[in-house]
């Protein structure tokens, strides 16, 4: 049955595939992995790669503490831990804030894998801010796992977002102070490009097929760096579709709900994907499409459970969304119920991850179903998620976790870190 769900912000009209039934749920098996009996990381965001040579590369973090890059090998499957950044920065132990947090997209080039750090509560609060030194750039030599640190970003403010041009050699960084960062990969060098948000910069920026870059800012407005005209644009005509917007007096916040929470450039049509943060609409953005571009909505990706509610109430968006260029569909992990952080939990429902697909090409959307691990675990909030060569899904979060040897945080909801695989069935 096909519905048409009007969204009285941006007044537009969906199409809606039903044939969920929630009250009888479907579960989806997939594959789990731990990462470190040793470290227990608590928490990741964005920090997953899936390298050239079938390799899955991830960085995790745990808040005052550090951060632990990864690499799994899926033929022999075995995790190996390359780096923990504060002792590779020889920050540990000396009192300092550190760079304790990897928050980016990771890209590859040349057989090394690219990232920028970020210290955020990497330190505590008895400790000076200023003692931070300032976040990094990272590779990593794919042939063997070895981890090298390069030149500084900045003096203080870390990385949140990160995409590459890989035909002119460039990184670009969005910072915490919401300023824009330029790397000269072959130079080790970086240049600020200046400011691109005054507020919650967003999670991801994206870069087309002509080098230019991408980002989102309250309330629903898109920024470009033309890098023929070395220029940011705020473009001024478009918007992205706005559902649950706050705009009470008594709570007249501009915060993450407005932004588009994760968006991947996809190559064949030319266009970027992406999941809007307060409503979980899946969206397309073609910057080719006139002057700056066209924006246009596609269909809601939240989870069934909460789909058709208050849409006030909605989870806030995840960023584990993936294109699968195999079947031309993507992929998002969203989430049942409740807003979850790992720690910081701000509702007291955390609800499980479901797994939602969009083919592009029928434009039609799949309920998948709850995801549970082979071994009996529950996953209930992921982080990130790719897809590889093979049209297989990786993700990493949280995974209930009864051995209290390996919890990273007990209580009535103790988990682990983990890595998921999921492979789809095979037409």
């Amino acid at each position: 049955m096909m519905r048409l769900l009007m969204l009285p912000l941006c007044l537009v009209m969906l199409p809606i595939h039903d044939g969920y039934a929630a009250d009888t749920p479907k579960f989806v098996p997939v594959k789990h992995y731990r990462f470190s009996t040793v470290d227990k990381d608590a928490q990741m965001w964005s920090a997953l790669y899936v390298g050239s040579n079938g390799k899955v590369y991830a960085g995790l973090c745990t808040h005052a503490d550090a951060a632990n890059l990864y690499e799994f090998d899926p033929q022999t499957e075995k995790m190996r831990h390359l780096a923990n950044l504060t002792e590779l920065s020889e920050e540990r132990g000396k009192g300092i804030w550190t760079n304790g947090k990897i928050h980016v997209q990771m890209q590859e080039l040349d057989g090394w894998i690219y990232f920028g750090s970020l210290s955020e509560d990497n330190g505590p609060p008895a400790i000076d801010a200023s003692s931070y030194k300032g976040p990094r750039w990272y590779r990593v030599e794919m042939a063997s796992g070895k981890v090298e640190q390069l030149s500084r970003i900045n003096t203080f403010w870390g990385l949140l977002g990160q995409t590459m041009d890989p035909k002119r050699r460039l990184i670009y960084g969005l910072a915490e102070n919401g300023h824009l960062y330029k790397y000269y990969i072959d130079r080790d060098w970086t240049e600020d490009l200046g400011r691109v948000d005054e507020w919650d910069i967003c999670r991801t920026i994206f870069s087309d097929d002509q080098g230019n870059v991408y980002g989102s800012y309250p309330p629903g407005r898109i920024w470009k760096y033309d890098v023929q005209q070395d220029r940011i644009l705020d473009f001024e005509n478009i918007r992205l579709p706005l559902i649950n917007q706050s705009r009470t007096m008594a709570n007249p916040m501009l915060d993450r709900k407005v932004q588009w929470r994760i968006v991947e450039w996809d190559p064949v049509d030319r266009a970027a994907y992406g999941i809007i943060g307060g409503s979980n609409l899946l969206f397309k953005y073609d910057p080719h499409q006139g002057p700056e571009g066209t924006v246009t909505p596609l269909v809601s990706m939240a989870a069934p459970t909460v789909r058709y509610g208050d849409p006030m109430k909605l989870p806030y968006a995840t960023l584990a969304m993936s294109l699968s260029q195999k079947e031309r569909k993507v992929y998002y992990i969203n989430v049942m119920a409740g807003d979850f952080d790992y720690g910081a939990v701000t509702r007291d429902v955390m609800g499980a991850s479901f797994l939602t697909t969009y083919d592009l090409r029928s434009g039609r959307r799949e309920d998948l179903g709850v995801l549970r691990t082979t071994d009996g675990h529950t996953a209930s909030g992921m982080g990130g998620a790719k897809i590889d060569r093979n049209g297989n899904l990786w993700f990493v979060g949280a995974f209930s976790e009864p051995d209290p040897k390996l919890q990273v945080i007990a209580g009535r909801r103790p988990y682990s870190m983990g890595l998921g695989f999921y492979q789809p069935a095979q037409k």
